[in-house]
């Protein structure tokens, strides 16, 4: 319900401007608001997250049919009702954590108090752990090494905006891995289907006109050195994990 206020009032609750739109020309604030009631935040919470022209499902959506469209937008500036892509790939991969802790929780740690362990399979054996249950949650740090990689073969955009491409393309993938869990049992590291997305995504967001084959084999390049990084990036997390 509109209270009386917001039915009468010629200026913005937000900046102060004067006006008679039904949005502020200056900061957009609505100059019509409902009352905050119980109804009204489950309304909002779910809207933001089923409607199709915002919210996550306006980027699932648009990364299936236009992914071009969606990422040259957003880096363009054009980012009505696009979900930003550190918040869309966070909440991906929450959703993931999630489910996965629900359907395989964490298992106790290894007992390493047998004397007769070594110190070196004692130390093998932790790392070893700790990398296989805490990998998933390195998951959020493949957008930095994709968006390097990314940078490397297409010149298209700056480090930073290659994050933000990177961002979706990695959300994206996980939404995808997610339904692959499911069939595979494969976590998002080690899942094909997510890295064939990847591939796919990268090659539909950067190929141009009649340059198909190139922007596949640039984006075969660009996995190539993706899981390279990745590679190094558990490697020196098992290193400092044997040497801490």
């Amino acid at each position: 319900m509109l209270t009386e206020i917001d039915k009468t009032s010629k200026d913005c609750i937000t900046c102060g401007l004067e006006h008679q739109h039904k949005f502020c020309p200056n900061c957009g604030e609505p100059r019509l608001t409902k009352k905050i009631t119980f109804s009204s935040i489950i309304e909002d919470t779910f809207s933001s997250v089923i409607n199709m022209d915002r919210g996550i499902l306006f980027n699932i959506k648009s990364l299936i049919v236009h992914p071009k469209k969606i990422t040259l937008d957003y880096v363009s500036g054009k980012r009505k009702g696009v979900l930003n892509p550190i918040s869309f790939l966070v909440l991906s991969i929450t959703l993931y954590l999630i489910i996965l802790n629900y359907i395989h929780p964490p298992k106790k740690a290894i007992d390493l108090s047998d004397p007769a362990m070594t110190a070196l399979r004692r130390t093998s054996a932790e790392t070893g752990h700790f990398l296989r249950e805490y990998i998933k949650y390195f998951w959020i740090l493949s957008v930095a090494p994709l968006a390097l990689s990314l940078r490397i073969f297409f010149h298209r955009f700056n480090f930073f905006e290659q994050m933000a491409v990177s961002s979706f393309i990695i959300a994206q993938s996980t939404f995808v891995g997610i339904i692959s869990y499911f069939i595979f049992r494969a976590p998002l590291i080690f899942d094909p289907v997510v890295y064939l997305l990847i591939i796919i995504l990268g090659v539909r967001i950067f190929s141009e006109k009649n340059r198909m084959i190139e922007s596949f084999l640039s984006m075969l390049g660009v996995m190539a050195l993706f899981v390279i990084q990745l590679i190094l990036i558990v490697a020196c997390v098992g290193v400092v994990i044997y040497y801490w």
